[in-house]
């Protein structure tokens, strides 16, 4: 092995380098005598001034020394010659010698280098020698620092001459300087650390990197002080900064956040022809290709600088892209950190954060750099944050296929925030105002292709992560770059193109994700409801459509395509709202219309239009709801509500004179028809032919009726129609040719109307009283006919058809009508009309035919069988109607005074036994009798009636319980049921008591009977005849609780016999349901205990419905 020693001889030696010499001695070096002999001679191989010579010698030894800890000193020839002195205490009494340790892994082409410090001269007083170490060690340190300077600049004076072997040896040595100085050992009986002096691997670190800044420096300094780049040793930058990189690594120096960015610009391309850098680039990496890997130390630099946020590693990604392998293709689809030449780095990560305003202005200032290296635009547009990229891509981009394809990848997976939804826009307007830059109008085929494809992505990225309706621009954007895109196709299309996605597929790709997003933006329906007006849900929505209506495609037929297709989309919208409300936006929001694109308020007023047949069925207001609104602009829509909400009868406008009178008093949207005609007449004039023909034919039809009505010839039957409608009469006649009618021309109006309404009343009143009285008639033609003769004829006829002057002495007073009857025969006919529903009052008619039937048979000489007597009008009041309302005239006076017998009631409310509500209605009947009289009395009489119609269920409720009471031999207070036994007995024997007997009392007594229902009266019945079973019972078993014992023994009697077995069951539920009577009821008890008894035996009978029954058996 070839060892090369390399020290620094002290001046203090006073050293003649012609005379003097300098060697090696050193012990356990075969085959040298141990310190005898000398080893190596060194010369002097530069004089250092004040800090002495720089000497070196080599010397060739045997491989058995490699990994040996040898002794060894400088011994120099000068006088009698002596060692070098160590400035360190013994700790053995022995000589402290330099140690060598050459390790076999640090070996490189059998050499070895030692690098030792400056060898010193022994003090001359050796009797103060022990306080002199101690403040030698200081400068044993400086000592050790200025002699590793000196090597350093030694060792890095190997790459002087730039090749492959010196660089080899540069890192070999430096390797061997750098394990022998941080480590330094002496021999003191045994190799030791010569721990005293605290100098080791930090101190060198901080050594080399300062070394290395220093030599740095020269290529860092401003452009005026390039001149001092002459004394380096490394003449390139570029080579400089790779060996200070390559140092770093493989000795694992310290990073410091300082430095990192010097490393980078040292690193950093110049400024040059493309050539010259080439040529440099490949002649360095040629270099280094054999002695490590630049492409790793690069890339770990680039993620120190990230960790560090150190910004200027962007400037070294040029060096990195010409390490790496070059793409095979440059088509998608592939990684983004593959397309962008960031493999391995956390690009995702830094583009992230929110402060990185430097970075671009770190871009701007090497934009040369792009020249070199085609990828650089890729990293730089992945490492951009967001918000960074529009102003980028307007200084930078020159190739829109590579813009197109780094804002795609970046909007892959982007989680659109309202604050990245903004810098999203910024981006994509500014990606369209590029596509007007020459640069991007000069496309290939194929690149424009690709261009097209890519934004077809970026398209279909914005529509599905963007989730806000209010970044509609988005969207649009995106669309309108695909549009412009396609306008940059160039003539040729290279013959592959096929492969690509299809033009036309692309735009209804595009149609498709566009139709997406509207669907899922749009989240609520169209329209919000207000009382009198509609809005829109999303304020953002009508601006949404207008922006993507408006896009054009070079492909004329797609343009009307996407435009039809998103009309149709928005036009499904608006059918999906109620009908009234499709005519109210487009009324109310037509403002908002003639903004926009003339296609939406196309639309809207398509459906507006569209929608009136069905807003007719539900709304017949509508030109009211839209009245507020300017009419004039909307000729079209107001002419289709009037002519859709006309009578229609097949197919066609309706013409029936009644149909369209109806028609003009309900609809209450005429009076703004009527006032077309008067201060509207601007509308007028724009309304369609249909329209004006429904508006002449309404004022044809109001005008004639209106004559009619003044005249009093008008058809009864119209004239109902207005008067049934007159509030809405008069405002059409305020309105009709007049903008305003005088109060007087109203009141006159009124007053006509009134005595039209008083004659037309009379009418309708004589034909029903006539109607009723007819109708009485044919009722009793069993027993007498009535000859009305002409006035049933009267009553047949259609009052409706008539005109009113024909049936009314129209505009006379009294009013007399057309029938031909007597005022008499009209007052009473009248009087049954009011008491037609009466079943009393029908009774006394059928009873007052009778009479006038049976007394017409008795005046008769002969009798003839089946004969029906008929009378006229003359003689039909005095034989028919005058018994009949005396009859009826006389019960009133009975009801109200209380003095109606009872056995009058049983006769007429003898119907009403089980219609208790009937009798009110009948009591509230006869009182129109005499319409002004109080109506006080008629509650208590109607409870009287009921009360006595429930009376004979009480009284017979009352004398089972009497029953009963004797055969349990009760002898307490019965007194109230004694009492209402006896009030019961006189009312049934003596009828003719009057209603006002039913005393208050009466109805107390039998209201403590009214539980008592059939099924309770059979129960007691039952028991009530048994009265043998009775005896027998309570003499048998004298308590209930004797009942077990007696249905046990006879269970145990009646043994297997099933009817045994029966009996003793019905004994046993039979004695325990009525025990509350049979037991519980002592002798002295009265009534009140024994009703409480018979609460009891209630709960009995409802658990067995059958304990009567089985009392029998």
């Amino acid at each position: 092995i070839t060892v090369y020693f390399h020290a620094i001889l002290s001046k203090d030696f006073k050293l003649n380098p012609e005379t003097h010499k300098v060697f090696i001695r050193a012990e356990g070096i075969s085959p040298y005598a141990n310190w005898k002999e000398n080893i190596c001679e060194l010369i002097c191989t530069k004089h250092l001034e004040e800090h002495g010579y720089l000497i070196e010698g080599t010397v060739t030894l045997a491989k058995g020394i490699i990994n040996k800890y040898i002794p060894y000193k400088y011994w120099v020839s000068c006088g009698e010659g002596e060692y070098e002195f160590i400035y360190k205490n013994s700790e053995s009494s022995n000589h402290v010698n330099r140690c060598l340790f050459i390790r076999d892994s640090l070996v490189s082409n059998g050499e070895w280098h030692q690098y030792d410090d400056i060898v010193c001269k022994a003090s001359v007083m050796k009797s103060v020698l022990k306080m002199f170490l101690r403040d030698k060690t200081k400068d044993v340190v400086k000592g050790k620092i200025i002699a590793a300077n000196i090597m350093l600049e030694n060792i890095f004076s190997i790459l002087g001459t730039w090749s492959p072997d010196n660089l080899r040896n540069f890192l070999f040595q430096l390797k061997q300087f750098y394990v022998v100085t941080k480590d330094p050992r002496v021999y003191d009986g045994r190799q030791m650390q010569w721990t005293e002096l605290n100098f080791g691997t930090q101190q060198v670190n901080d050594l080399l990197l300062k070394y290395m800044s220093k030599i740095a420096l020269p290529f860092l300094a401003p452009e005026g002080a390039k001149a001092s780049q002459e004394d380096v040793v490394i003449k390139s930058k570029l080579a400089l900064g790779l060996t200070i990189l390559t140092v770093v690594e493989r000795l694992e120096l310290p990073r410091f956040k300082s430095s990192l960015a010097d490393l980078c610009s040292l690193l950093c391309l110049d400024k040059v022809s493309q050539q010259t850098i080439l040529d440099e680039n490949h002649q360095i990496t040629k270099t280094f290709a054999a002695v490590t890997s630049l492409k790793v130390h690069l890339t770990e630099l680039c993620q120190r600088c990230i960790d560090n946020e150190v910004d200027q590693w962007v400037w070294i990604l040029p060096l990195l892209h010409f390490l790496a392998a070059p793409l095979q293709h440059d088509r998608l689809p592939m990684e983004e950190d593959t397309w962008a030449g960031l493999e391995g780095l956390p690009f995702a990560e830094i583009r992230k954060k929110q402060d990185m305003g430097t970075l671009l202005q770190l871009m701007k200032e090497k934009k040369y750099l792009m020249e070199f290296d085609r990828t650089l635009v890729k990293s730089w547009i992945s490492v951009l944050p967001l918000k960074s990229l529009p102003e980028f891509i307007q200084d930078f981009s020159s190739d829109l296929l590579v813009t197109l394809q780094g804002v795609s990848y970046r909007l892959e997976n982007i989680d659109l925030s309202w604050n990245s939804s903004e810098v999203l826009e910024s981006l994509l307007k500014t990606l369209l105002r590029t596509l007007d830059e020459k640069w991007a109008r000069a496309l290939e085929a194929r690149s424009w292709k690709s261009c097209l494809t890519c934004c077809l992505k970026l398209h279909k990225r914005v529509c599905k992560y963007l989730k806000w309706g209010r970044w509609y621009a988005l969207p649009a954007t995106s669309a309108m770059i695909i549009s412009k895109v396609a306008n940059l196709q160039p003539t040729a299309v290279p013959q592959d193109a096929g492969q690509e996605i299809p033009v036309v597929e692309v735009f209804n790709e595009a149609l498709r994700d566009t139709r997406t997003w509207f669907r899922n933006a749009l989240t609520k329906k169209l329209l919000n409801e207000h009382l009198e007006y509609v809005t829109f849900s999303f304020y953002w929505e009508l601006q949404a459509w207008d922006e993507f209506v408006k896009i054009r495609f070079p492909d004329g037929q797609f343009t009307e395509t996407w435009k039809k297709t998103l009309l149709a989309d928005l036009e499904r919208r608006i059918q999906e709202e109620l009908p009234v409300n499709q005519i109210l936006v487009y009324c109310c929001q037509h403002c908002k219309f003639t903004e926009l694109d003339s296609s939406i308020d196309w639309c809207f007023c398509n459906c507006a239009t569209e929608a009136v047949t069905a807003a007719c069925q539900t709304q017949r207001n509508l030109l009211e709801k839209i009245s507020s609104y300017n009419m004039g602009r909307f000729s079209q829509l107001v002419s289709t509500i009037v002519v859709k909400s006309w009578p229609v009868k097949g197919g066609q406008s309706e013409d029936d004179f009644d149909e369209i009178l109806h028609h003009m008093l309900t609809w209450p949207d005429i009076k703004h028809i009527f006032s077309f005609n008067g201060t509207n007449t601007d509308l007028l004039e724009k309304l369609t032919d249909e329209a004006k023909n429904v508006m002449a034919t309404a004022d044809s039809v109001f005008t004639s009726v209106t004559a009619d009505i003044w005249k009093g010839c008008i058809l009864v039957k119209h004239l109902e129609e207005v008067l049934q409608h007159e509030k809405q009469f008069i405002c059409i006649w305020e309105i009709n040719e007049f903008s305003f009618r005088a109060p007087a021309a109203v009141k006159e109006l009124k007053e006509l109307l009134q005595r039209r309404q008083e004659e037309v009343t009379l009418l309708r009143k004589e034909k029903k009283a006539i109607g009723t009285f007819l109708s009485m008639c044919r009722k009793v033609q069993a027993s007498v006919k009535v000859d009305v003769g002409e006035l049933e004829f009267e009553h047949l006829e259609d009052l409706r058809s008539k005109r009113l002057n024909t049936v009314v002495n129209v505009g006379k007073r009294p009013l007399q009508t057309y029938y031909s009857w007597s005022p008499k025969l009209k007052e009473f006919a009248q009087k049954m009309h009011s008491l037609k529903d009466s079943l009393i009052f029908q009774q006394f008619w059928e009873e007052a035919a009778q009479k006038a039937g049976e007394d017409y048979e008795s005046s008769e000489e002969e009798e003839e069988e089946n004969i029906v007597p008929t009378l006229d009008l003359d003689n039909v009041f005095s034989s028919l109607i005058s018994p009949c309302f005396v009859n009826y005239e006389r019960l009133y006076d009975d009801l109200r005074s209380g003095s109606l017998t009872l056995a009058a009631v049983d006769t007429i409310f003898q119907e009403f036994t089980n219609h208790p509500e009937d009798i009110r209605t009948e009591l509230s009947t006869i009182c129109e009798l005499a319409p002004g009289e109080d109506r006080d009395w008629v509650d208590q009489r109607f409870q009287q009636i009921q009360q006595y119609h429930e009376m004979h269920l009480t009284f017979d409720a009352a004398k089972i319980i009497a029953n009963v009471k004797e055969i349990l031999n009760l002898s307490g207070d019965f007194g109230v049921l004694e009492n209402l036994l006896d009030i019961v007995k006189k009312l049934e024997s003596y009828k003719t008591q009057k209603l006002d007997s039913i005393s208050p009392e009466l109805m107390h007594a039998k209201r403590l009977l009214e539980g008592i229902t059939v099924n309770r009266r059979g129960c007691l019945r039952e028991l009530a005849q048994q009265k043998e079973f009775v005896f027998w019972v309570r003499e048998a078993l004298k308590d209930i609780n004797e009942l077990k014992v007696f249905v046990d023994l006879a269970s145990i009697s009646a043994g297997e016999n099933d009817m045994d077995v029966d009996r003793v069951a019905c004994f046993h539920d039979t004695v325990h349901g009525y025990s509350s009577l049979l037991y519980e009821l002592r002798q002295e008890s009265g009534f009140e205990d024994f009703m409480r008894c018979l609460t009891k035996l209630w709960r009995a009978l409802d658990s067995d419905e059958n304990l009567p029954k089985k009392l029998v058996s």
